[in-house]
């Protein structure tokens, strides 16, 4: 479990009531301390100070691709790091439009993608109150989406993209929260979702041709999983098959990156609560993202990250020593959080809950340059 240091109290001004636990920063993306000696140049730098700087006036939670959530994550970062109130105010101001408009409407897809950012945005700030912890619980476990389901049940209903954005999200609420007990049940229902048996909710699609067993499905195909001698190992059945059955090769899919956002998310979230999931079903989410980027990414470029997705790359670099980063503009942000600027900040003398090796500070440094 990493010591949890309190900062100096910040009252998210506009929002009345007073804030709980004092104020105090959980450290859920990162901090300001891990922060204070990064430097502030460099493509990594320069990423999340442009997104800091694009407007946030107006976030979303209802519409799936507002990227305000990750400026307001962004501008977070800067004042973690600068200590620039023009940022921090930033951040105030979104959670208390989000506040005062309470319930959003919209679907549950949108609400996966979007939500966790603000949480993680405000308790790197330092920003805490009621009424925005009443907010939260209400987003993760009350208000009921236009598709009729809330956010915890979305998660606990489908294995694809929408339950693994939901996760990220509610990984990040109930730590916001300190709500150590729903985060445990997720973490562990999640787990049961990738080593089975599969959990009596979980809903797969009529297609299951890309599980190893189609009687025991997994949200990820286990280790050394092979179908008429073609190697599906790593592969989210329940995304592949947006690319079509089972096929040699298969046909091309992007929703196989998609479902991995909300879970590098989760997973650094959850590794800052020391409840890491890194080394789950023998490096799972190692599994996925190397059957993409290597296995089928050396034969179809095409499959490789790109886009909105290429910021989990530096996060999977730094969990189990692997170079998938290198040489690409990865610091940027997804659709649900990203900014891997603050990796730089993570304490390299420390052994990864996932692996003896993780990506330190002198590694990424010269890609800065």
């Amino acid at each position: 479990m990493r010591n949890l240091r309190p900062i100096a109290l910040v009252i998210c001004l506009g929002i009345t009531g007073q804030p709980s636990r004092a104020g105090q920063s959980l450290e859920l993306w990162s901090s300001a301390e891990e922060l204070a000696s990064v430097p502030v140049s460099g493509p990594a730098w320069s990423a999340v100070k442009n997104g800091a700087d694009e407007d946030t006036s107006n976030p979303d939670v209802s519409n799936q691709d507002d990227p305000t959530n990750v400026r307001v994550l962004a501008a977070a970062i800067v004042f973690a790091r600068t200590g620039d109130s023009h940022y921090k105010d930033k951040v105030v101001s979104a959670i208390q439009t989000l506040v005062t408009r309470g319930y959003p409407g919209g679907r549950t897809l949108a609400w996966a993608r979007e939500t966790g950012a603000y949480a993680l945005a405000a308790d790197l700030v330092g920003c805490r109150t009621l009424e925005f912890e009443a907010w939260l619980r209400k987003m993760a476990d009350v208000w009921i989406a236009s598709d009729g389901r809330t956010l915890r049940v979305i998660f606990e209903h489908r294995p694809n993209n929408w339950g693994t954005h939901a996760f990220g999200s509610l990984c990040s609420i109930y730590a916001y929260l300190g709500d150590t007990q729903a985060l445990a049940a997720i973490r562990a229902y999640w787990i049961q979702s990738v080593t089975g048996p599969k959990p009596a909710l979980l809903h797969y699609g009529s297609d299951k041709s890309w599980h190893l067993d189609p009687n025991d499905p997994r949200m990820i195909n286990p280790k050394g999983a092979m179908k008429e001698g073609f190697n599906i190992d790593g592969f989210f059945p329940d995304d592949m098959r947006r690319g079509g059955s089972f096929s040699i090769p298969p046909g091309y899919t992007g929703y196989v990156w998609e479902v991995q956002q909300g879970l590098i998310q989760a997973a650094r979230v959850l590794e800052r609560q020391g409840m890491a999931i890194w080394d789950v079903d023998q490096q799972a989410l190692y599994r996925a993202a190397y059957a993409l980027q290597v296995r089928l990414g050396n034969q179809d470029g095409a499959w490789k990250a790109a886009g909105d997705d290429l910021w989990m790359l530096a996060f999977l670099d730094r969990a189990y020593g692997t170079d998938w980063s290198g040489h690409q503009d990865v610091w940027g942000a997804g659709k649900n959080v990203g900014w891997p600027y603050v990796l730089l900040g993570d304490d390299a003398t420390q052994p990864s809950a996932a692996s003896p090796i993780w990506l330190n500070i002198d590694r990424l440094t010269p890609r800065m340059r």
